[in-house]
């Protein structure tokens, strides 16, 4: 049976007069790679705000783990298991890489777990862990994404949204964060909502979508479903 740890449900919202999304309603799937798709300015971002409490809906529910979390602020979500790792990264870049695990883990649930967080994050990047001591800011973009990972994944998630973890980077770097993502559902059992412009890529991982166009989900389906569907091979695969 498919267990939704997160669902949302008809969400109207938007930035003063200037509404975003219309009605957007989508259920993510335990354990596996979950994303939104779309061009830029299609909503996705917004969409995360939604979840991540930073924008609260002018309608609709935002459900997390059977629970109407719409009141709920960010900091508790936080505590609740909702991680995000930010587009841009938005790394400190004065504060080490372990300085900066150590600000992910900044909640008291998190803090108890700090040690085995630590373990599992050099685990699944060992270049974290050559790189304790150095500064951020000198990492290169790969080395920074996966610090902006690590970082979420020190606050214990139990769903990992990641907005754009693509943007920026080389194509070499885009395959090498795509792979870590991978990796992420392999070795952990965490469930995951990727938010990407690179639809190509993304389909070669996802295991549900949904297609954002000017603030409506227009298309959901599965990775197959997703790759045979017209509408997405001719306005994002250029086919």
């Amino acid at each position: 049976m498919v267990k939704y740890p997160l669902e949302l449900s008809n969400i109207d919202a938007g930035y003063g007069e200037a509404q975003a999304l219309w009605g957007v309603s989508l259920k993510v799937r335990e354990g596996g790679i979950n994303v939104i798709l779309g061009s830029n300015g299609a909503g996705k971002t917004t969409t995360l705000r939604v979840i991540t409490g930073i924008l609260k809906p002018w309608r609709g529910d935002v459900k997390f783990l059977g629970e109407n979390i719409v009141n709920v602020p960010t900091h508790k979500r936080v505590d609740m298991g909702v991680g995000m790792v930010p587009e841009g990264r938005r790394l400190w870049p004065q504060l080490t890489v372990y300085e900066t695990l150590e600000l992910g883990a900044y909640t008291k649930h998190a803090k108890e777990k700090f040690e085995k967080n630590l373990e599992l994050v050099y685990t699944l990047f060992p270049v974290l862990k050559e790189r304790s001591k150095q500064l951020a800011g000198t990492l290169s973009g790969g080395e920074s994404q996966m610090l902006a990972i690590a970082r979420t994944l020190m606050s214990s998630p139990r769903i990992l949204l990641m907005d754009e973890p693509s943007l920026g980077l080389a194509p070499k770097l885009v395959i090498e964060v795509f792979k870590v993502i991978e990796k992420l559902k392999k070795e952990t059992d965490l469930t995951v909502l990727l938010v990407e412009q690179n639809v190509y890529m993304a389909l070669q991982i996802a295991d549900y979508g949904y297609v954002l166009e000017h603030g409506r989900i227009v298309l959901e389906g599965s990775r197959e479903e997703l790759k045979e569907s017209e509408r997405i091979k001719k306005a994002y695969l250029g086919l």
